[in-house]
């Protein structure tokens, strides 16, 4: 979870080193003695009211200057340009290293995470001895070359170990490998519009990082090669469209290839907030997924799913809320494919002035599963590359063949600190069909009788120490249903806990 400075972003307009430190000594002389209004008013540039939201898109947004981001490549050190940031922040000067005058520089940065799991039974009993403890050891050099505003170099070198796992888990494992190298080629048009060209190896969230996520409960994310390209109107609209194949991982050094067997392209249409509803931000989205060999309860085969979907996500006063609804179609082993699918998150934070700023949360989602056997359609749904804590951080269940409903409380005892619990019950979409193991999607348990499969108690703390170490902790008590456990089910504890320096 990334910390969301409320500092305002301010851009330097001013070339001249003298003025630069000037401006900059005036600023910050006036953010200790005014408020924020008052601070608007003196500054030579706009303030906006918020900072800006990184957008996870070649040519996006980026996010506030001089701040770690969990995608690093939409970070922006502008401000360690500055001489003196860099002498209140002497371990950042390397984040920007001038070559050639103003418009040539380059970026050095990384990453340190050390993540602890321990799961009683990993599999809810779909696998014998599928008790599970291990830590993970994620590494980073990440360097970006930025030559003009119109080409950027980016690549992340990673090393990946894990220790003392009862289990092997294959995202672990991944000696030393470029997990992203790609080249920005960005052309301008005209002064209110972009193209930006991504060819490399990348990571790709999507929409809100649901249905294609990071995968960042192991040491390598999911990752893609091939082409990715977006279209940008300022103020208006964002078009985004990729052709790519999942990355195919192995253990040594260097090896990391696209596997042949698969690929992943897509294209998203994005308006911005307030363009056609209030506050509200909407995508519209088409993925082509292709996978030679794809499990499903009765069949194994090859699949080629399409998935065509909305989202609207936004903030209304005390509101805030996100939905999105899928239908999937295409072809597994034969057969025809129907599914849906549809997650949301709706919240109701109370006053800031509020002891602890708590929020009331509830989450929903359901997923089909195949209602009918052996019929020539099939019914599962199946995410691209899901983000697993939208179950927790467990990764128990997949997004298919599944309903669950979780309310839950947020509150803040202290700025930097954020904690949520609740309990999340979980269904199965139809008692036809099975229920499935994540991250694999493979079929998990076939519960016996009722829809209900059991419950999670969920705790989770997010401790931002600085803008560069933070902590996580996340425990689920799985308690499993006699439907669940009469088809071979089993209740399970899990305990994770991450310390995490990006710097």
């Amino acid at each position: 979870m990334e910390a969301r400075p409320r500092e305002s972003r301010i851009v330097n307009t001013q070339k001249s080193p003298e003025m630069r430190r000037l401006r900059v000594a005036l600023l910050g002389l006036a953010a200790t003695a005014l408020p924020g209004a008052a601070l608007a008013q003196v500054s030579p540039a706009p303030v906006p009211l918020a900072p800006p939201v990184p957008e996870p898109v070649p040519g996006g947004v980026p996010a506030p200057s001089g701040m770690p981001q969990s995608l690093r490549w939409t970070e922006d050190w502008k401000a360690a340009a500055d001489p003196e940031y860099r002498r209140k922040n002497p371990l950042e000067s390397l984040r920007h290293v001038p070559v050639i005058g103003d418009d040539v520089y380059f970026s050095v940065g990384g990453e340190i995470r050390y993540y602890y799991q321990n799961w009683s039974h990993q599999s809810l009993g779909a696998n014998a001895d599928d008790k599970n403890a291990n830590l993970g050891q994620r590494l980073r050099l990440v360097t970006d070359l930025h030559v003009t505003p119109y080409l950027r170099i980016f690549s992340e070198l990673g090393h990946n170990r894990e220790y003392d796992a009862t289990l092997k888990t294959p995202p672990n494992h991944d000696k030393l490998e470029f997990q992203q190298i790609f080249a920005d080629v960005t052309i301008p048009i005209g002064e209110d519009a972009l193209v930006t060209i991504r060819p490399g190896r990348f990571e790709m969230p999507l929409g809100n990082g649901k249905l294609v996520g990071l995968r960042d409960g192991t040491n390598v994310r999911f990752t893609y090669q091939g082409v990715r390209g977006t279209f940008i109107l300022k103020h208006k609209l964002r078009i985004d469209a990729s052709a790519v194949r999942p990355m195919q991982l192995f253990e040594g050094s260097f090896d990391d290839k696209a596997n042949p067997d698969r690929h992943f392209n897509g294209v998203t249409i994005s308006a911005v907030k307030g363009l056609i509803l209030p506050d509200t931000q909407i995508d519209i989205y088409h993925y082509d997924v292709f996978n030679k060999v794809a499990k499903f309860a009765l069949l194994t085969g090859e699949e080629h799913r399409r998935s065509w979907g909305m989202r609207i996500g936004g903030k209304s006063g005390a509101w805030d809320y996100d939905a999105e609804g899928t239908y999937q179609t295409g072809s597994f082993a034969g057969d025809h494919i129907r599914a849906w699918g549809f997650n949301s998150d709706f919240g109701y934070s109370l006053p800031k002035s509020t002891p602890l700023q708590p929020r009331l949360g509830l989450h929903f989602d359901a997923f089909s599963g195949d209602g009918k056997p052996n019929n020539g359609s099939l019914g599962t749904f199946a995410p691209p590359a899901p983000r697993l804590p939208l179950f927790g951080d467990a990764g128990f269940l997949n997004f298919s063949n599944i309903v669950d409903l979780y309310p839950n409380l947020t509150v803040k005892p202290a700025k930097s600190l954020t904690l949520v619990a609740g309990p999340e019950f979980f269904w199965r979409e139809t008692k036809n069909d099975a229920t499935y193991q994540g991250p694999t999607n493979y079929p998990g348990i076939r519960p016996v009788g009722s829809s209900y499969i059991g419950t999670g108690y969920n705790f989770q703390a997010d401790w931002n120490v600085t803008k560069n170490l933070s902590y996580r902790l996340f425990f689920t008590r799985w308690v499993a249903s006699d439907a669940f456990r009469a088809g071979g089910g089993k209740s399970s504890n899990y305990v994770g806990v991450w310390q995490q320096i990006r710097f």
